[in-house]
């Protein structure tokens, strides 16, 4: 799985940019994340059933190959929820870049999200 991060974005840091079909993510608003998952302690908050959860979450990420681009496997955080992607960590946003900050409509418009009825 591709969890290293190289330059200035280090996971909980990063936010993400948008911008025709990339996505950079660059120090920010913590909406981007290299996709990784952490175990934890049985507790009132993360019981039996979540931590199986987890695990096969953690099985499944790592089997996804490598990017031959180089991107890194990424939680992007959005308003309408997190949906995987390859991002390329540490790169600076070009002009128009959409952000988390650009609003919801841009933010869906920009990552091409589908947006369900009950939402």
């Amino acid at each position: 799985m591709n969890s290293d991060v190289p330059g200035g974005c280090s996971g909980f840091a990063c936010g993400f940019g948008a911008f025709g079909d990339e996505v950079n993510c660059d120090t920010g608003s913590g909406s981007c994340w290299t996709a990784m998952m952490a175990d934890a302690e049985d507790s009132a908050f993360y019981d039996k059933t979540l931590r199986t959860a987890t695990q096969e979450i953690r099985a499944i990420l790592e089997q996804i190959p490598p990017d031959p681009n180089g991107r890194k496997l990424s939680f992007v955080h959005t308003e309408d929820g997190t949906i995987l992607a390859w991002v390329n960590h540490g790169k600076p946003f070009p002009a128009g870049t959409v952000t988390l900050e650009s609003g919801k409509d841009n933010v869906r418009k920009a990552l091409k999200l589908k947006v369900h009825a009950a939402e």
